[in-house]
């Protein structure tokens, strides 16, 4: 009953804070694939690891980004876990990550799950914390370094077809703010959420030890730009609210390594942790 009441707050919070854009602005399709490895630790802890590519001109062309991912998982209970994360990047133009358009390529962060059930379905939540630290040499970009608060919930429910292969259809909504402290009187005023993904995925488990994980998702970027206005007739013709939307296809393949005899009994995760 917790976990229900906790779900629909989170959802109803995260969809109001973001029905009010005035503009919505589509951008091509970008690609994503990445290289996962798990080593398994006890009680359904673990150590993760992960390289993804990011192609910004289309599928099948030069990739142009890509971003290391590394964390650890530990678990209190069955519902409660926690942990951290650390993401190095390389950016191009807006920035690479989770996140289309974050800035940062230095990112370490703590979060912490809470894992339920409703009926058959599995159910998420997972809060985050994480601070972006932009450099300015060479390649990376030069932007100030900025604090995130991110918040997911995700559904999903897992159609065993064998002993060995399964399907887990899952949907997940995640959303991002950035932690602001103080604003420069100056500055315009920045959206309450800053980004959005809403993914939607079909993991398939071959086997205890690989699993691949197709998925499709649209980020929003939630920006305010100057707003521009026509000569003649005064009304506004651009810029102010803004959302910025990106389809983005991605496969994430897992390789999963055990460290003792518990293959079978293991509480296996979503590829995207």
């Amino acid at each position: 009953m917790h976990t229900r009441a906790y779900l629909l707050t989170s959802a109803l919070f995260l969809t109001g804070l973001a029905a009010t854009a005035q503009q919505r602005l589509d951008r091509s399709a970008v690609f994503q694939p990445e290289l996962q490895a798990e080593l398994t630790l006890k009680n359904n802890d673990y150590l993760f690891l992960g390289l993804s590519a990011l192609n910004t001109n289309g599928v099948g062309t030069a990739f142009s980004g890509g971003q290391l991912r590394l964390g650890y998982e530990h678990f209190w209970s069955e519902q409660w876990s926690g942990g951290a994360t650390l993401r190095l990047q390389r950016q191009y133009r807006q920035g690479y990550g989770d996140f289309l358009g974050q800035p940062g390529n230095v990112i370490p962060g703590v979060f912490v799950r809470h894992l339920g059930k409703i009926g058959a379905f599995n159910v998420g939540q997972r809060l985050g914390i994480e601070y972006a630290v932009s450099t300015p040499k060479g390649y990376f970009a030069n932007q100030d370094d900025r604090a995130l608060a991110r918040l997911r919930l995700d559904v999903d429910r897992l159609f065993p077809l064998s002993e060995t292969v399964a399907l887990r259809p899952r949907v997940a909504y995640e959303a991002a703010a950035y932690l602001r402290f103080q604003r420069d009187e100056n500055q315009l005023k920045e959206r309450t959420i800053d980004f959005g993904a809403l993914r939607a995925e079909v993991g398939v488990r071959l086997s205890p030890h690989v699993d691949i994980t197709p998925w499709f998702a649209y980020q929003t970027v939630y920006a305010v730009f100057v707003p521009q206005y026509d000569a003649i007739t005064g009304k506004q013709i651009s810029g102010g609210r803004t959302n910025i939307v990106t389809p983005v296809i991605g496969l994430d393949a897992r390789f999963t390594l055990f460290s003792d005899n518990t293959a079978q009994e293991r509480r296996q995760l979503p590829t995207q942790h």
